[in-house]
């Protein structure tokens, strides 16, 4: 009797596979789905589509990773604050007065500070609050517009985003800097944030 209950099992097996739809396709064919299944995994989606308009996310990423640990000095890679090139500026948001640029914010409540002038206080200040006192998580960057840029202008690519705080809240704000390739090299120039929740 073991041939029949062989021949059973294989029965079963072959039922089972045309029940659940298993099929084998030949290189080159196509195999036909179900609806769910419907959408190719190779079609960008929207989101990446719009970080590849926004190649300079990544830097922004990384220097939010990097500024966890300023003393190790990787942001340098991404923001500069060599005081030989103090000139250079930085945008963003002060959140009181003790923070750099406090007393000079626009209408948007972003200042413009010059990191290779900081003190060390100033300069930690300035880091807690891009970093919103290591809250941020920053592979939550999500980019949700990307603004395009007048060709002759300092600034490679300008962006809104949305970014989780650890704490479980939104913020929004905008990114720019200038792209040096495209692994993350380059400086960015703005980080500000709008607290709103979105």
């Amino acid at each position: 009797m073991p041939t029949r209950s062989k021949v059973a099992a294989i029965v079963l097996m072959a039922a089972s596979l045309a029940l659940t739809g298993c099929t084998e396709t030949e290189p080159g064919d196509k195999a036909k789905s179900s609806s769910h299944d419907a959408a190719s995994p190779s079609s960008p989606s929207p989101s990446a589509d719009l970080y590849a308009k926004a190649p300079g996310r990544i830097q922004v990423v990384h220097l939010l990773e990097a500024l966890r640990t300023p003393q190790d000095g990787t942001y340098r890679t991404w923001m500069s604050d060599d005081a030989t090139y103090w000139t250079q500026t930085f945008i963003y948001t002060p959140r009181s007065t003790s923070e750099p640029g406090w007393d000079k914010r626009d209408n948007e409540g972003t200042a413009v500070t010059y990191p290779g002038k900081l003190t060390p206080a100033e300069k930690d200040a300035f880091f807690k609050s891009l970093t919103r006192d290591n809250t941020i998580i920053a592979s939550t960057l999500k980019v949700v517009r990307v603004e395009e840029q007048p060709v002759g202008t300092r600034q490679d690519y300008r962006f809104t985003f949305k970014l989780q705080t650890s704490g479980g809240d939104w913020l929004t704000g905008m990114a720019m800097g200038a792209q040096r390739d495209e692994a993350g090299n380059g400086k960015v120039t703005r980080l500000s944030y709008d607290t709103k929740q979105s």
